[in-house]
């Protein structure tokens, strides 16, 4: 017996892309004026990937934010980074009449490739410009000669 409505997988992630969207509407702060309904978004860091001969660089924006304020990790192939874009200065008491930018908790991961060395990554940070060398382990030579041995 035909279906009258084959399976359509595009549907399916159609369905739940709305269903997420509104999980994620149902979950956010909502503006403080009704005319600015929008929902108040969460920090998430922009960040660059790029691989260069001795590594992978990984360049991650956090304005505002101090070397305190991130922490940075690895585990095996996977490299962390979380922390907190807290609402600055004392502010007991105020009206905000405008709140454009995101504060929150933060994480971010980066998975590598496995020819990383995770006891050589240093990181840098300056002007809230997050700099990450991820150094690949030295290769050895990928061509060798293999003896038989004679086996009694």
């Amino acid at each position: 017996m035909a279906k009258l409505f084959p399976w359509d997988p595009w549907l399916e992630l159609e369905c739940m892309k709305e269903d997420m969207k509104r999980l994620v509407e149902d979950t956010t702060c909502v503006a403080p004026f009704p005319q600015g309904a929008r929902r108040l978004a969460q920090f998430r860091p922009v960040a660059d990937v790029l691989e260069l001969t001795e590594g992978y660089l990984i360049l991650v924006e956090l304005p505002g934010l101090e070397r305190e304020d991130v922490t940075l990790e690895v585990h095996g192939n996977e490299l962390t980074l979380y922390g907190e874009r807290k609402l600055h200065g004392n502010i007991t008491g105020a009206a905000f009449h405008v709140l454009e930018r995101s504060y929150g908790s933060f994480a971010r991961r980066f998975s590598l490739p496995l020819d990383i060395d995770p006891s050589a990554v240093e990181a840098s940070m300056k002007s809230g410009l997050l700099s990450v060398m991820v150094p690949k382990r030295p290769q050895g030579p990928r061509n060798r000669q293999i003896n038989i041995s004679l086996q009694d």
